[in-house]
């Protein structure tokens, strides 16, 4: 049996609750559990066994997998307690999500973890997640400009041009829960390539998504892959 320890971002993780086998033994940070009882709460996936673990991640994800974090001291507190776990719960079959600082992970923890991927390579593919079908009904439309990263988040400029509801973190919703019940209420989405995009998949609302001039399209769904559904920002010619 698989075990796979979930570190990394909250996009990441709404893809791999859909993706992985229901015989893969699933250990998560702690810091995702809101967004998975938010996606249990909220009917958009059924309940699984999952073990969530306190390794000391406070922001987004494992800091070794960040550029800004990545020397940080809190860094290497988080390894300790991931090499902790695993000394007192061993493992022989485990992984994590992605190949990317796989051999830093590794050589910190004394651990042979394995990817599911290689980074750059489409994540839902490697999930074997598939296309939905999916097509616009209905007038409300809504826009989550909104992202993790701050050069990813969908301009003003575009914003002013766009009909539909734009909806912020922190004025227009505050936790997972409220930004899933916009997701559900909409019949279209316009999204920055960030969580909101991953719940539209999950929620299967058809999404059209807007990303900066450079940026990878390796986390983009099927349905927008498929359709043809995104575009760079000074690309984009929609009203």
């Amino acid at each position: 049996m698989r075990r796979v320890f979930l570190l990394r971002a909250y996009g990441d993780f709404a893809i791999a609750v859909q993706g992985l086998a229901p015989t893969d033994e699933v250990i998560a940070s702690l810091h995702l559990k809101p967004l998975y009882e938010a996606l249990v709460s909220r009917a958009c996936i059924s309940p699984r066994e999952i073990e969530f673990v306190d390794f000391g991640i406070q922001g987004s994800q494992l800091n070794l997998f960040t550029n800004k974090q990545f020397l940080r001291i809190d860094t290497f507190r988080q390894l300790a307690k991931i090499k902790a776990y695993i000394e007192s719960n061993p493992g022989q079959n485990d992984y994590v999500e992605q190949s990317a600082r796989l051999g830093l992970l590794n050589l910190f923890t004394g651990h042979q973890f394995k990817s599911i991927f290689e980074t750059g390579n489409p994540v839902y593919a490697a999930y074997d997640l598939q296309v939905q079908g999916l097509g616009k009904q209905g007038n409300q439309v809504l826009i989550l400009p909104d992202a993790r990263l701050a050069k990813r988040e969908i301009p003003a400029s575009i914003l002013v041009r766009m009909k539909g509801r734009v909806a912020r973190f922190g004025k227009d919703y505050s936790n997972f829960e409220q930004l899933i019940e916009l997701i559900q209420a909409a019949d279209y989405i316009y999204t920055a390539d960030s969580l909101p995009l991953h719940l539209a998949y999950l929620c299967q609302k058809p999404h059209f998504v807007l990303y900066p001039e450079g940026g990878k399209i390796d986390f983009f769904t099927p349905h927008v892959l498929a359709s043809g559904a995104y575009s760079t920002f000074n690309q984009f010619n929609h009203v």
